[in-house]
């Protein structure tokens, strides 16, 4: 299970990567400019990135397969906490292209909690995370920690606050290399 979770992680890093690269080498600056607006208006209109950094701090907020086909497209966030945590939100929304914005989410939202038990080392360093724990919330648990303000406890997910993983921020920076910083 540990490496699906890191195969599939990768995939959804890859696939924003590659359509960003696609986006960006035929020269379609209006189009990333369209994609950063989007982006920046789903920050604003969806309550829960907003949650998550708050509580747990930056984030990274991204659209998967932006523009390429009709019909709902899949928003995430995704932050880093604790020194061994990575708390992703996935929920399909409908965007509005002409306008750059977020209409609305038409699927509930699911959380889904992973915790990093080790990291795997490579001749480039760190190279990926052994997924030791992982957790899916849906929104009624969301409200709770919300309620709870991040406490973890309050819907009995026990979270090591007191045990980073040795370079954890390398991992979280090798993750984040291939990503569109969006501002806001």
């Amino acid at each position: 299970m540990n490496e699906a979770v890191n195969v599939i992680r990768s995939g959804c890093t890859l696939i924003l990567f590659v359509a960003l690269a696609a986006m960006t080498s035929c020269g379609a600056d209006k189009q990333m400019n369209d994609y950063i607006q989007t982006v920046q208006s789903g920050i604003k209109t969806l309550p829960w990135p907003k949650q998550m950094e708050a509580l747990f701090g930056d984030g990274d907020h991204f659209i998967t397969h932006y523009g390429f086909s009709p019909g709902p497209k899949e928003w995430t966030t995704e932050v880093f906490f604790g020194g061994r945590y990575t708390l992703a939100l996935k929920v399909d929304v409908e965007i509005d292209y002409k306008a750059q914005t977020i209409k609305t989410n038409v699927s509930s939202p699911k959380f889904y909690l992973f915790e990093v038990g080790s990291l795997l080392r490579g001749a480039k360093g760190v190279e990926g995370a052994d997924i030791s724990k992982q957790w899916i919330l849906d929104e009624e648990k969301w409200k709770k920690l919300v309620q709870a303000k991040g406490d973890w406890s309050a819907i009995g997910i026990p979270v090591k606050t007191n045990s980073p993983v040795p370079e954890f921020d390398e991992y979280v920076k090798g993750l984040r290399a291939p990503r569109v910083r969006i501002p806001h």
